[in-house]
C-alpha cells in the first residue's frame, strides 16, 4: 500500500482584525481631473488660448502651444481652475517644470 500523502499547514496567516487601510488625501491638497473630464478641460483651455503658447505671447513672438499647464503648480496651492491654467509649447513647459521641480526639491 503506498503512503498516505499528508497536507502541508499554512505558513501564511493573516493578523486578526488587520484591515487594508486607504489614505485619504491630505489637507489642502487639489485632487486632479483624471479621464474624459480632463480632456474636455485641456481642449477648452487651448480654444481659450487660440492653441497659442502664452510665455510666447509675452514675450512677443507668438507660437503655436499645445500643453496645457498650472500656472501656479497644485503642489504650490495652485487650484485647478481654468483661470490658473494656460497653454505652453513644449520648450516653455520643460523650462517650467525644471523649474518647479527644482524648487520642489529644495523643499519649496
Amino acid at each position: 500500500m503506498p503512503p498516505k500523502l499528508t497536507s502541508l499547514k499554512p505558513r501564511i496567516t493573516t493578523q486578526p482584525g488587520s484591515k487594508v487601510q486607504i489614505l485619504a488625501p491630505a489637507a489642502g491638497t487639489v485632487q486632479r481631473k483624471r479621464g474624459y473630464a480632463g480632456v474636455i478641460d485641456r481642449n477648452r483651455i487651448r480654444a481659450r488660448d487660440m492653441g497659442l503658447c502664452q510665455e510666447c505671447v509675452r514675450q512677443g513672438a507668438p507660437g503655436p502651444g499645445w500643453l496645457v499647464d498650472h500656472i501656479v503648480a497644485l503642489w504650490e496651492g495652485g487650484s485647478d481652475e481654468d483661470e490658473n491654467k494656460q497653454t505652453l509649447c513644449k520648450r516653455h513647459h520643460d523650462a517650467k517644470s525644471a523649474a518647479e521641480a527644482a524648487r520642489r526639491a529644495s523643499g519649496g
